[in-house]
């Protein structure tokens, strides 16, 4: 069976960024990603064993979701899925309409799991603790504590430029811990579950 990990980093605009974490530990930038065809051509032949993704897979219905409210009684905020009629024409939510789409070219390559995940908790999960103050309304201080959550749990980062290949690898690393059998779900199942790497304060 494979052991190659897939994260995905969504956005609406500048497409998503797609990052691959295989046994050396080093996760590697594939490709940006526009449509689920795009999706499919880029990891046809790779075969992964998981993909994890930062978009919910559907609209709440109604919501929040229990995935949402679990995270939040750990102190992790999200971005509430809101039901159809809410999300299907609001300019905001269309990030989470691109995940919809890579949710279902996922399932469309036949990949063995596909599962939701939130690199902000996974941060979190894999340093312990936190960030402190308003270290998160600052970019670059953001893109150095979520580097640095990947590097304190042994992966090395030399081929992360970005914030956004950054989240991609925390998605990979929360796939490559579900293989591992060291990952914690939130939400009771009937909406969706967010997976993250066990840990989480």
């Amino acid at each position: 069976m494979s052991r190659l990990a897939i994260g995905i980093d969504v956005a609406a605009t500048r497409g998503c960024d797609v990052v691959a974490l295989g046994p050396d530990r080093g996760p590697t930038p594939i490709g940006r990603v526009h449509t689920g065809p795009d999706l499919v051509a880029l990891l046809a032949d790779l075969r992964p064993a998981v993909v994890a993704i930062d978009a919910p897979p559907g609209w709440a219905d109604p919501g929040p979701r229990s995935a949402e409210r679990a995270l939040a009684r750990r102190g992790i905020s999200v971005f509430a899925t809101p039901d159809a009629t809410r999300g299907a024409d609001n300019p905001f939510y269309a990030w989470m309409r691109t995940g919809f789409v890579m949710h279902a070219a996922a399932r469309d390559l036949g990949t063995p799991v596909a599962l939701e995940t939130f690199p902000h908790a996974v941060a979190v999960a894999l340093r312990g603790t936190r960030p402190e103050g308003s270290l998160l309304k600052r970019p670059a201080e953001k893109r150095r504590w979520r580097r640095a959550a990947l590097e304190a749990a042994g992966f090395t980062t030399t081929r992360l430029r970005t914030i956004d290949e950054i989240d991609a690898a925390l998605c990979a690393v929360t796939g490559w811990y579900h293989l591992e059998g060291r990952t914690e779900t939130f939400g009771d199942g009937t909406d969706g579950v967010i997976v993250v790497p066990t840990g989480l304060p």
